[in-house]
Order: C-alpha cells, then sequence, then structure tokens
C-alpha cells in the first residue's frame, strides 16, 4: 500500500490498495470522474459519521485506468536489455590486452573537440537537411563543397559557429556573414540564436567558406568532434569524416532509451513466446538486434537541455541558444559518462525517460 498519502501523483487500484471509492460510468472526455455528486452530498450530510474517517493512505480520489500488463512490461525490460548489450567501443576508452591476457594497457585517447553551429532561416518551413542560403546557393559550386552540403529544400544556413577542445577552451567564435547582405535570409531567429541582421552584417562576421577554413585549421586530422547531433554541425560545415578529422561522436546516443516500436504487438510477441506458439530466439546471435527479440525498437533521444538540466542541474537553453556553452557541455557530459557501466547508464536513461519534459 502506498505510504505518500495526498502527496502521491500515481493513480492508484483502489481496490489493490483497500480503497472504498466507488466506480460508475465515464465520460470520454474527461480526465478524471468525480465520485460525489450534490444528490449523494445531501445524503450524506444526513447519515450517521463514519466510526473512523478516511485517511488520505487508504482511500484514493482516482479510479486507476491502466492495468498492469505483465507481457508489455517484460518487452519493455527486454529492450532494454538489448541496449544494454550494444557495442560502445566507439565511445568508451580503449584499452590494449597482451596476448596472454594478464596485461591491460590503456590507449592514449585522441585529441576530442566539439563544435556548435546556431542557424538562421532562409526559408519558412523546418527542413534542416543540408543548408540553402536563399539565393539559388551561390556557394555550392565553390572548392572542396562535399556533396549534400546544399539542399534546396533546406531552409537553415550557418550564422554563428563556436570550437571547443576537451578542456573546455574555446578556440573559435564566429559569427558568419549571409551572401548578398542577407538578401536570402527571412529570419534571424533572435529569440533563439541571439543574431541579428546588424550583427551578422557586421566588421566581425566572415563568411561561411572563411569561417569554414578556420574550423579546419584548428581540427587535426586525428581529432574527434563531439556533440549532440554532431552529424548535422558537420554537414552545414561541409567538413568530411575521415579527411577533415577522424571521427565523430553524438552524445545523444550515450543516453537514448530504446524501447519497444509498438508496445502492443511487441507484448503479443511475448505471448506467443510463452505459450510456445513461436520459438525462443537463439542465444547464438546478436543479442542486441531487433531479430533477437523478435519485435522492433526504437530510440527515444533527448535534448541536450533536458540532460543537462536533470543529469547537471544545469539549464542551458532558457534563453537564447549559446554554441560555446553548448558545445562545452556536450564535452562535459561525454567524458563525465564515456566510460559508465550498464547499471549506472540504465539508471540514468530510465530517469531522463521518467523526468518531465523539457520544453
Amino acid at each position: 500500500m502506498c505510504n505518500r498519502g495526498a502527496a502521491c501523483t500515481f493513480r492508484h487500484d483502489n481496490a489493490a490498495v483497500g480503497g472504498t471509492v466507488k466506480t460508475t460510468k465515464q465520460h470520454h472526455n474527461k480526465k478524471y470522474h468525480k465520485q460525489s455528486s450534490a444528490g449523494n452530498t445531501a445524503a450524506a450530510s444526513t447519515a450517521a459519521p463514519p466510526s473512523k474517517p478516511p485517511t488520505t493512505s487508504s482511500a484514493y480520489p482516482f479510479v486507476s485506468k491502466r492495468v498492469f500488463d505483465p507481457y508489455k512490461a517484460k518487452a519493455i525490460t527486454l529492450a532494454k536489455g538489448a541496449q544494454d548489450q550494444e557495442d560502445r567501443s566507439a565511445v568508451c576508452t580503449a584499452f590494449r590486452i597482451s596476448e596472454d591476457g594478464l596485461v591491460k594497457e590503456e590507449i592514449a585517447d585522441p585529441p576530442f573537440f566539439s563544435i556548435d553551429v546556431e542557424c538562421i532561416a532562409t526559408g519558412y518551413g523546418s527542413c534542416a537537411n543540408g543548408i540553402n542560403d536563399g539565393c539559388d546557393n551561390e556557394g555550392k559550386n565553390g572548392a572542396d563543397v562535399p556533396e549534400g552540403m546544399y539542399n534546396e529544400r533546406s531552409h537553415r544556413y550557418p550564422g554563428r559557429v563556436a570550437m571547443v577542445d576537451t578542456d573546455g577552451n574555446v578556440l573559435a567564435d564566429i559569427v558568419i556573414r549571409p551572401p548578398q547582405d542577407g538578401k536570402g535570409i527571412v529570419s534571424y531567429l533572435t529569440p533563439l540564436t541571439g543574431l541579428t541582421e546588424e550583427i551578422c552584417l557586421g566588421a566581425d562576421a566572415k563568411s561561411l567558406e572563411e569561417a569554414v577554413q578556420t574550423i579546419k585549421g584548428l581540427l587535426p586530422k586525428d581529432g574527434v568532434l563531439v556533440g549532440q547531433a554532431i552529424d548535422h554541425d558537420v554537414e552545414w560545415l561541409g567538413l568530411t569524416p575521415g579527411k577533415d578529422f577522424a571521427r565523430m561522436v553524438d552524445i545523444s546516443e550515450i543516453f537514448r532509451q530504446r524501447m519497444p516500436f509498438n508496445l502492443n504487438e511487441a507484448s503479443e510477441v511475448m505471448k506467443k513466446i510463452e505459450s510456445g506458439e513461436i520459438a525462443s530466439p537463439s542465444s547464438s546471435g546478436d543479442v542486441s538486434s531487433d531479430e533477437y527479440l523478435g519485435f522492433a525498437t526504437r530510440y527515444r533521444h533527448f535534448s541536450l537541455r533536458h540532460v543537462c538540466l536533470n543529469l547537471l542541474s544545469d539549464d542551458i537553453q532558457s534563453g537564447v541558444h549559446n554554441p560555446i556553452s553548448d558545445a562545452s557541455y556536450s564535452l562535459k557530459l561525454f567524458h563525465k559518462y564515456r566510460n559508465a557501466g550498464v547499471t549506472q547508464l540504465r539508471i540514468v536513461r530510465d530517469g531522463l525517460h521518467r523526468a518531465p519534459p523539457t520544453p
């Protein structure tokens, strides 16, 4: 029985906890069904007082609408277990094992960096795959511009880029001047980026080509880029893994939560396995795969703000987004959790999943 009383926000099953609330027909458009009316209130006022008044720990004003399903619970648990078995070698510290298996030597880390790009709008849509300068993409024919960097359907163009090293030192903070003095810009998205026309067309602003060359000059060939959805930033700047830097690490993959793609279908699979209608998965395959589980899974990704707020108690994006801050916190989270154990990561992911949504 719950002992939190009125402080508990969970909708308990009154039959299970010994409650005395009477259930009646409920309207579908009501969140909760009121258990009293003018009629029964009047009747209660004339009735004899109860010998013992009900306490909040033994009577609950809500009717449970959700019944525990052990098969759904098992599917959720199996999806988490499969995530525990996923390969994390791209994130964790590497070690070299001697031939006899007796010596374990840590391999020196490559240099880590983080970049973060704040974009301005060249259209009214939300597509951010590649960039579009709003001026017929005049830069797409430039030297060393990779295929896919420019996209006619995109509505974004880089407005500011910051680069931070593994110790948090700011290596670059560049405001980018849009082509043709901002002719193709429809909004500088000032509430989010802090950028304005005056800033982006100011004397300190650089062209995208100049900004990219600066970043490339600071980034060693063996460097590893770390960030939240870092592939977008890399694409917006036209950087190429294996050429301009070694590889990239998306920290959202550390904290994402794996779950059944369709919980009802996964529950049915669990029932069929238990009844013998379908065979149990073979332990010889990849235990982290959907094929092994027998049902499809997906990931719930969390924003950088949500992770920082719940794991570091820092609200980094309550107002204008600062690319220096975003890059710095990406590295901070990466170093704190890159070598975390399976149990710790399970606790962290569950906490992020259950935490109230972050705007």
